[in-house]
């Protein structure tokens, strides 16, 4: 993905979410200065199904 796309996702995670906003941008810049122009992404998904039972 795109270095920009990338820095999109990581807008998205609670650990930068709790910065306060100026400070989130400074960070997001300062990544965004070092990425490669694309970012390979290496992820797992875990789903979880969860289903109610009827009560009696």
């Amino acid at each position: 993905m795109s270095a920009s796309d990338y820095v999109g996702h990581l807008s998205t995670v609670s650990a930068y979410l709790v910065l306060p906003a100026g400070e989130r941008d400074q960070v997001f810049g300062r990544i965004m200065r070092v990425l490669p122009e694309t970012v390979e992404i290496d992820a797992d998904l875990t789903v979880h199904l969860a289903r109610r039972r009827r009560t009696p």
